[in-house]
């Protein structure tokens, strides 16, 4: 066996290595890319890099309805906006963890607010004591 053929040999093996590596991590376009928040610390992470100092005051578990009343409605609209899936966790258990926000400024306290369903957050909010029906997005929006 030569030199040359040898080489060609391992190339070869070295592409069909790389083809098989590229198949079993290729993500189907219908799957969703998941991120997981699974800790306390995690989720805290999150809502600092959304701009949020925050203290947790609260962990309880709800269950998100299985028909939406027209105020859920536009509350699953708010999290469309915001990219989580509210809307495909209808009937399930969900933990709730419930901030003070320590930053928003002002006298009226704040409270951000996560929906989780194994980990993943399919629902974010900010609203005051005050209103708490007016809620925004993580980030700003209405």
């Amino acid at each position: 066996m030569t030199k040359r053929h040898i080489l060609r040999i391992l190339a070869g093996a070295a592409l069909l290595g790389t083809a098989g590596m590229l198949l079993l991590l290729h993500t189907p376009d219908t799957t969703d890319n998941v991120v997981l928040y699974p800790d306390a610390y995690s989720r805290e992470y999150y809502l600092n890099l959304c701009g949020w100092q925050v203290t947790l005051l609260q962990e309880d578990t709800v269950t998100i309805p299985r028909q939406f009343n027209t105020v859920y409605e536009a509350y699953s609209q708010l999290q469309e906006k915001q990219g989580f899936p509210l809307s495909r966790h209808k009937g399930e258990a969900a933990l709730r963890c419930t901030y003070q926000v320590e930053n928003y400024g002002g006298d009226v306290p704040v409270r951000a607010e996560l929906l989780l369903c194994g980990g993943v957050i399919v629902a974010g909010s900010i609203y005051t004591l005050e209103q708490p029906t007016v809620q925004t997005g993580l980030h700003g929006e209405t």
